[in-house]
Formats: C-alpha cells, sequence, structure tokens
C-alpha cells in the first residue's frame, strides 16, 4: 500500500494551494469565471473575525494537468490521450476550544501517518427493540464477534455496552470526562464481555481517560430493562468494543491503543423524526391490552446427568408459536463423556426444523433468539468432585471421607487419569459379602472387600475397583482406600492393565479429634455418594412446549376496570413531553392505557359536550393511546374536569373521568 503512486508520501504532492472563507452567497456556484479566480488564488488572511453569518469554505489543489499521458495506440498508429487519477488527502477537525483542536489535529496527523491503516471497532450488532408493560427488551446478534479486524490481523472483538437515553444524542450519558474536562466516554446501563481475563481499566488512556472492558461477565445477547416508564420514549443503543492492543516498552511503561467502539447513531430532524442505525432503537413502553394472555413455556422437562443448568426467556412475544415442542439436545464423541466442547442443536420438533446447531465453545452462552425464544446454557465443562453434596446419605458414621485422587497412586495411573463424570454409592456390606477388587498388578490376587460401588449414573450396579486393604483385614476400615476404574470404554470392562484406566478415589479416616468411644464406624447398611459436576453428555435433551400470547375476551371484560387515564391530574406537563431549543416546546400529551386492542374514545367536559374522539385499534401488546388535548374542532382545550367513554364491542364500556390543570 505504499508503493509507487499509492505512497502517501511521494514528493509530487500538491498539498492544500487554496483557501477561502465566506459568507454564504458572496460566491455564487454557477459562476465558473468567480469560482475559478478564487479557487486557484492563495489564502489570504482576514482582518477580522466572521461572527453571526453563515460560513461557506472553498478548498483547493491546483495547478495540475488532467490532460492525460500520452500513449502509441498500435491499432490506429495515432497518438492517443487515456485519462488518469490524482490522488489527494484531506482532513477538517473541529474542537470546542484551541486547546482540543491541536490535540485532534495530532491525532488526525498519527491516522495520515499510518497510510490511514488504523484499529477499527467491530461490526455494529443487528439490534431489536421489543417494547413491554414497564419493560423494554432488546436483543442482538453476534456478528461484532465474528469481525476479523485486519490492522491486529486477527479477531479482537471483547464486549457489549448498552445505552439508554430520553433524548437521541445520548448527551446524558455521556458522563465520563478525560483530563481536560471534556465529555469522552458514555455510561452504560448495562456492560457484558468475554470471561478472558481483558477486564478493568484499558492502560491506554484518551487524554487521561480509560475506557473501562468490563469485568470477565460473559456474554449476552439480550438485555431486558425493568426501570422504565410507561409512555415515555426511549432511545437505546447497543455498541461492540474491541479489546485494544497494549505491550510494554523498554522503559517498562505500557504503550498502545486504546479500545474502539462503534458508533450509535440516532438522527432526528426539526419535526421530531428520528433515523435510527441497524444498532439503535427507539421504542415506548406500554401496557398491553385488556384480556391479554402473555406467551408461555409449558412442560419444561430435561434428561441426563448433566450438572449444568438450562433456562429460558421469552424476547420478542410476536414470535412464539402456539403449541410447537422443541428439544435442546446435546452431542459429544469423548469415550468418557467428558468433552470440554460438546454440541448442541435446538430443533422444532413439531415442524422438524433444526434451529441452531452449533458448537459450545463457552462453559456459558446464550443462543440467538428463536421464534422468540432465546436459551441461557451453563455447562459444567470441567469434570471435577461436588464436595458440598459428596457425604454419608445413610447410617451414623462419622469418618472422614476424602474424595479426589489419592497420592498414593499419583505414580502408579497418573498417565492413564481420567475424570470421569458420575456419581457413584459405596455401599458397606457384611464382612466377605462385598466385590473383589481388581488386582493391583499382574502379580496380585483379587482382594476380597465388604463394600460394593455402584455407578447410578451409568446405572451400574457392580463398579470395577482397586481396593487398597491397609490391614489386611478385607474391611473398608480407617487408612483404607478404593480407586475406581474404567476399561477403554464405558461400559468396557478392565481386562488387564493395559486397558486400565483410573478415575476417583475414595479414602476413609478415622476423625482423630474424636475419643473411641464417640467414633461410629461403618456398618452393614451404611451408604456414602460421591457426586461429581458433569458436562451435557452424548444424548441428553431438555424438550419444552411453547404456547402463543392471546386474548381472553371474560378477561378483557374484567380488565375493563383497570382503564385509566395517566397522569391524572395532568398538571401543566408530562413527563415523556418534549423540549428542544429548536421549536420550543412540544406537544401536550396524556395516555389511555389498559385499553381493549379495538374500542372507541370519546372525551366529554362535565356538562356532557363532546370534545373529541378517538379510534383506538393495536396489536393485543398495546393497550395505550395518547391525546394531544386538542378538541375536535383544533383548539386547545381548557382546563378543568373531564369525562371519558371507552365503548369496545363485544367487550363492555368504560366510564371515567380526568383533570387538566395548566
Amino acid at each position: 500500500p505504499n508503493f509507487g503512486i499509492l505512497d502517501k508520501d511521494e514528493s509530487d504532492q500538491l498539498g492544500l494551494t487554496g483557501f477561502a472563507i465566506y459568507p454564504v452567497h458572496k460566491y455564487e456556484l454557477d459562476n465558473d469565471e468567480e469560482n475559478w479566480q478564487v479557487l486557484t488564488g492563495l489564502p489570504t488572511p482576514h482582518g477580522q473575525e466572521l461572527v453571526g453569518v453563515n460560513l461557506a469554505n472553498y478548498f483547493s489543489c491546483s495547478l495540475f494537468s488532467m490532460n492525460g499521458r500520452n500513449k502509441y495506440s498500435s491499432e490506429s498508429g495515432t497518438i492517443q490521450e487515456t485519462g488518469e487519477t490524482e490522488r489527494f488527502s484531506m482532513s477538517m477537525i473541529y474542537g470546542i476550544n484551541e486547546n482540543d483542536l491541536f490535540r485532534r489535529k495530532k491525532t488526525v496527523q498519527q491516522i495520515y501517518n499510518a497510510n490511514y491503516r488504523f484499529a477499527k471497532p467491530p461490526e455494529k450488532p443487528i439490534l431489536k427493540a421489543i417494547p413491554g408493560d414497564g419493560k423494554v427488551t432488546l436483543f442482538w446478534d453476534d456478528r461484532a464477534e465474528k469481525t476479523f479486524d485486519a490492522f491486529y490481523q486477527r479477531i479482537n472483538f471483547e464486549g457489549y455496552r448498552i445505552y439508554r437515553s430520553t433524548e437521541p444524542n445520548f448527551i446524558e450519558n455521556k458522563i465520563i470526562t478525560d483530563a481536560f474536562g471534556k465529555a469522552t466516554y458514555r455510561e452504560p446501563i448495562a456492560q457484558f464481555d468475554l470471561v478472558d481475563n481483558e477486564k478493568g481499566l484499558h492502560p491506554i488512556d484518551v487524554n487521561g481517560a480509560l475506557f473501562y472492558l468490563g469485568n470477565d461477565t460473559g456474554l449476552k445477547h439480550s438485555f431486558i430493562d425493568s426501570t422504565v416508564q410507561n409512555g415515555q420514549t426511549y432511545y437505546y443503543a447497543v455498541s461492540a468494543y474491541d479489546k485494544g492492543f497494549t505491550t510494554i516498552n523498554i522503559e517498562g511503561s505500557f504503550e498502545g491503543i486504546p479500545p474502539s467502539e462503534t458508533t450509535t447513531i440516532l438522527k432526528q430532524d426539526i419535526n421530531g423524526i428520528v433515523t435510527t442505525d441497524i444498532n439503535t432503537a427507539v421504542i415506548t413502553p406500554a401496557a398491553p391490552a385488556a384480556g391479554y394472555i402473555p406467551p408461555q413455556i409449558q412442560s419444561f422437562e430435561g434428561s441426563g446427568p448433566g450438572t449444568g443448568k438450562v433456562s429460558l426467556t421469552i424476547l420478542d412475544p410476536d414470535s412464539v408459536k402456539n403449541f410447537n415442542t422443541y428439544r435442546l439436545v446435546f452431542s459429544e464423541n469423548s469415550i468418557y463423556h467428558n468433552a470440554e466442547i460438546p454440541q448442541y442443536s435446538l430443533i422444532n420438533t413439531t415442524s422438524n426444523d433444526t434451529l441452531i446447531n452449533e458448537k459450545l465453545t463457552d462453559g456459558s452462552i446464550q443462543t440467538a433468539v428463536k421464534d422468540g425464544i432465546t436459551i441461557d446454557i451453563k455447562n459444567d465443562t470441567t469434570v471435577s468432585i461436588d464436595f458440598d453434596n459428596s457425604k454419608w446419605i445413610d447410617g451414623n458414621s462419622n469418618y472422614i471421607v476424602q474424595v479426589g485422587f489419592d497420592s498414593r497412586f499419583q505414580a502408579a495411573y497418573q498417565g492413564r487419569r481420567i475424570f470421569y463424570p458420575a456419581d457413584f454409592e459405596i455401599h458397606i456390606m457384611e464382612p466377605g459379602m462385598g466385590d473383589l477388587s481388581y488386582p493391583s498388578s499382574t502379580f496380585s490376587q483379587p482382594i476380597q472387600s465388604n463394600i460394593i460401588i455402584r455407578n447410578i449414573t451409568d446405572e451400574n450396579e457392580h463398579q470395577q475397583f482397586i481396593f487398597r486393604d491397609e490391614n489386611k483385614n478385607t474391611l473398608f476400615d480407617d487408612g483404607d482406600a478404593v480407586f475406581i476404574i474404567f476399561g477403554d470404554s464405558v461400559g468396557k470392562p478392565v481386562t488387564n492393565n493395559s486397558n486400565l484406566h483410573a478415575s476417583w478415589s475414595v479414602s476413609i479416616f478415622n476423625d482423630t479429634t474424636l475419643t473411641e468411644e464417640n467414633r461410629i464406624h461403618p456398618e452393614f447398611g451404611d451408604i456414602y455418594k460421591v457426586v461429581t459436576k458433569k458436562p451435557f453428555r452424548n444424548g441428553e435433551f431438555f424438550e419444552f412446549t411453547t404456547k402463543a400470547q392471546d386474548l381472553d375476551l371474560s378477561k378483557a371484560k374484567s380488565d375493563l376496570d383497570n382503564i385509566a387515564v395517566v397522569p391524572n391530574p395532568y398538571v401543566g406537563a408530562a413527563s415523556w413531553e418534549k423540549f428542544s431549543n429548536e421549536v420550543g416546546r412540544g406537544e401536550r400529551k396524556i395516555y389511555f392505557v389498559n385499553l381493549p386492542n379495538v374500542c372507541t374514545i370519546r372525551i366529554y367536559t362535565i356538562s356532557g359536550k363532546l370534545v373529541n374522539t378517538i379510534e383506538h385499534s393495536s396489536t393485543i401488546a398495546n393497550g395505550q393511546e395518547s391525546w394531544d388535548l386538542v378538541s375536535r374542532d383544533a383548539m386547545d382545550i381548557s382546563y378543568g374536569v373531564y369525562v371519558f367513554h371507552v365503548d369496545a364491542p363485544s367487550i363492555g364500556e368504560k366510564i371515567g373521568r380526568f383533570a387538566i390543570v395548566k
């Protein structure tokens, strides 16, 4: 990129040769001769500042030829002219004061010196926002997480930030200033980042302000904001940001690049019309219509021994299907069911459609939204002993039991150690009635025991084990240990030392803090349970059925009593009304809430004169209608008490009052 005409530092660059700043209409753009004179002239400083007028600028770079290079054509035998390209670079720099202007100029110069090759933020996530009753639900895709950064030559994604504002420019969020007092960073209402130990404040500052990378919360692709007020318009944005870059120089101090964050653009024109970007949204939460029944998850149940957690959240009520059944299935190819990265699939068994089929790369993930639902999966990726639940479950023995990997077996079986994800029960039997221990070496004989070990996860009534009988009394007692063993695969017995794989060891000891008379020895009928934390294994599944949102007419009739006006009384203004410097005060507005989805609202004076009629027709999820306090004669109403009448066909009627105080 730095070769030949693409080299920004080639000496044939002309640079800026002309500049003029002037009141608009001093030069009209349709006068070519005048334009030529201004553009080819040298910049002349003005004797005074141009204040209080609309300004226009001319920038020019001249003179260079666009007549083309001479080139011989073998076909015609003549000299022909061809077009050529001239490249130029230009920056326009603005600042809140002189110092800020020169700091920005320094940044722009660095970008130019790098030949415009610099770190860029990840792709913008595609956001969808759903209004609810006293809440707003946001969810977005994962495209930002797959963005390859050509500058870093890797995927450098780190996390998401969620912003909320009551004005489209998010000025009220931009409260984190730099060392010069300039607003630099916005405060998010939520932040989700990768679990990768990239957390806290990034060490590279922007004029003294440090970017907060997060706290290894784990990624989410949804957020429910339950701190909103019905009727208030909110502006939301979800940004993605990268890790930045740091290194330590020879002096031992940090240097590098601060994180880059995607833009969050919302544009509002003078008429109040807002244009959003793919990662921004404008939402007004509202109560649902009278008789509304929200979508539901029914008969959620799972199978299999996995100790992870699976939970469902409805994010998009309109997309939930009626009486569809889904199955979340896990698969893995590990011989001993302890693969760290199983596959998971979400299948709509009603339509026989596979909606998701991906690797469970992280221990905790949130799936993409499918048919209005997202699934949170927390997989126990590390097989380990659950010490809180491993204990004596039958009998009164107070012997101390240690579960894990006994150091006495460390050298013999370290190379063939497996962390097998299953729960076991050690049953104390009568002397001589237990299972035979597998011989601990090729030259030893099976050892009689008084225990039976059951693999209750795999329903194996007689799990193989090695018995270390310290006092050679064939009893599992003080100082003894057992080692649970497996063959080359699940269900395949150990037949020789070459296919023996050692798993958990269980050692038993007297409690030396107790006197002999207070020690309760294990006896026939006692059971000790070993519990492990287990990943989801092959064939394990969770199944659930969905029920779509609905409208119940009988419920709608009883809900008529909830119809109300907010605020009531209306005193001068409401919190959701807008004011701007450009247009001053916006329209006044009250809301009728908890309405049936189709109804007629009539508003009367206290003496019975009809003021206005409003036809309300909405989805069943919206039971709200606004009124701008303007009569049917296009006049602002006066203060006083008013009566409203709601007529909902086939449902019923409601009469109420509200007051206007100006």
